[in-house]
């Protein structure tokens, strides 16, 4: 018989980032409306924890105190995330079909510019 291992729950999306809108990600899947579809945590140096939510195209940030943040909200798939130890954040989008990579200290502004850039084929 296996073992049980106790769990708790230690991070929870808020309310006021749960989103109630169908999306062509969740129908694809034959469900309904989904609020979130969080992947691909992952930690930078200051110990802040990301995730990406799959379903709206969005990627939170969460601070050590645990408040949500979200870092970036664009038209993509985000599918998957992770942070170089020189703080470089890359984001896997399969539904665009590129790789992009932040510096630690850009601001949402600029990544979102420069995301609408690579995403229109005008590099």
């Amino acid at each position: 018989m296996p073992s049980i291992i106790p769990t708790e729950i230690v991070l929870k999306l808020p309310d006021n980032l749960r989103l109630t809108q169908e999306t062509d990600w969740s129908r694809a899947r034959g469900g309904g409306p989904l609020h979130s579809f969080l992947e691909g945590p992952a930690f930078d140096r200051e110990g802040r924890f990301y995730c990406v939510d799959v379903c709206h195209g969005r990627i939170f940030r969460v601070s050590r105190d645990g408040a949500w943040e979200t870092f970036a909200a664009y038209g993509g798939r985000p599918n998957g995330l992770r942070i170089h130890r020189d703080g470089r954040v890359f984001v896997a989008d399969p539904r665009r079909e590129v790789i992009l990579s932040y510096p630690p200290d850009v601001e949402q502004k600029e990544l979102l510019r420069d995301l609408e850039r690579l995403l229109s084929g005008s590099e």
